[in-house]
């Protein structure tokens, strides 16, 4: 379902052309008819943003998992699991968007941009948002609600989140510094 509205999204930028072979069979062949895209980034730089997104993700992951890991008093509180919980769909598509990233410099389609860059940026503020709410959650769990001897693993979980927080939020500004731009007028008209 998922796929076919991602597909749907995109589907004015292509057009079909039914051609007829030599034996009278009506032949499809679907052709890119949309935007293209240019990135400022050369091969290595797009190659240097993917690794260090990877890396980025890789913290944010293993750091998130495992602070759910911590036998912490703070989860068993709606406010602090259930942002907890909800921060693993934007998670989701935040690796899936990292994963579509581009290897090579060249003219990228619309439906390109939009599953890699796009997802990845919109991915990240959602991700953000949910982090956010949880560690607003766990503040007022530490402060209001938390004995002595439970502030320590609740503390411990806090600090881990904020890793998790502080790699999101470079991660965030370095998507900021690229710029994704429309190609030429001549790469608009001619069709691969």
């Amino acid at each position: 379902m998922m796929v076919v509205m991602a597909m749907r999204k995109y589907a004015d930028d292509y057009e079909t052309i039914i051609t007829e072979d030599e034996d009278g069979r009506e032949k499809k062949t679907i052709v890119y008819r949309g935007e293209y895209f240019e990135i400022a980034l050369d091969t290595e730089g797009l190659f240097r943003f993917k690794r260090i997104s990877l890396s980025l993700l890789a913290i944010v992951i293993i750091f998130h998992v495992s602070g759910g890991f911590v036998s912490n008093r703070g989860m068993y509180q709606l406010y602090v699991a259930l942002p907890y919980a909800l921060a693993f769909f934007p998670l989701l598509y935040l690796a899936e968007g990292i994963l579509r990233l581009p290897k090579e410099k060249r003219k990228y389609r619309s439906d390109e941009i939009g599953h890699s860059f796009d997802r990845m940026r919109t991915s990240s503020y959602f991700l953000l948002a949910f982090l956010g709410v949880g560690l607003l959650g766990e503040i007022v769990f530490l402060f209001f609600a938390a004995d002595k001897p439970q502030r320590v693993s609740d503390a411990f979980y806090f600090a881990m989140e904020m890793v998790v927080f502080a790699a999101l939020y470079i991660l965030i500004n370095l998507q900021k510094k690229i710029r994704i731009q429309p190609g030429s007028e001549a790469d608009q008209l001619k069709t691969p």
